[in-house]
């Protein structure tokens, strides 16, 4: 009877030992397959078009995986006296996206690129540091075909701090940016 008891309780550790196996390798799969899935929406930010040689420097790069009916919005801290670039990178098939700059504290619209044709891109500068809201969505969801697909945002700036070589400083021209 003790050798019955002995065997039964080998059965339960082992049992017990399936399940723990079970348990872990199907929380790593899990983990496996969302990594795959917002690993797979950083290559839109390579079809992001190229900016005035002027913006060096990247302060924000993300990508998104975007529901045709959804809205993205981003709260993002735009410093003063610094020319700001934003560019939304997507694939053309998805046609127009509406981008809005949005003040944070008092909800006044910066810019809205409805008055721009859609344009997708935005050089945009503000005298004080304003917390701002950028939001996103589709103007055509009917191109997502019902299924959910990858949008990039990158925020690119430039900050005059220091000028080191006069020559260099003539030949970067400062594009027009309205300032805020």
């Amino acid at each position: 009877m003790f050798n019955v008891i002995f065997k039964f309780k080998n059965i339960n550790t082992m049992h017990n030992s399936i399940c723990k196996s079970l348990i872990i390798t199907v929380l790593l799969g899990m983990m496996v397959l969302g990594n795959a899935n917002a690993q797979s929406c950083a290559e839109v930010l390579k079809l992001s078009a190229p900016a005035d040689k002027l913006y060096n420097k990247q302060s924000m790069a993300r990508s998104f995986k975007m529901n045709p009916s959804q809205k993205i919005k981003i709260v993002h801290v735009f410093y003063g006296s610094t020319a700001y670039h934003i560019d939304i990178c997507k694939p053309k098939s998805l046609g127009d996206f509406r981008l809005k700059v949005v003040d944070d504290e008092t909800g006044t619209i910066f810019w809205d690129n409805a008055a721009d044709d859609f344009d997708s891109q935005i050089n945009i500068s503000f005298g004080t540091t304003k917390r701002i809201i950028i939001e996103v969505e589709a103007v055509n969801p009917e191109n997502f075909m019902g299924q959910s697909n990858c949008l990039g945002l990158i925020i690119k700036y430039h900050r005059e701090e220091k000028v080191i070589d006069k020559e260099e400083e003539e030949s970067l021209e400062l594009p027009e940016i309205p300032v805020f």
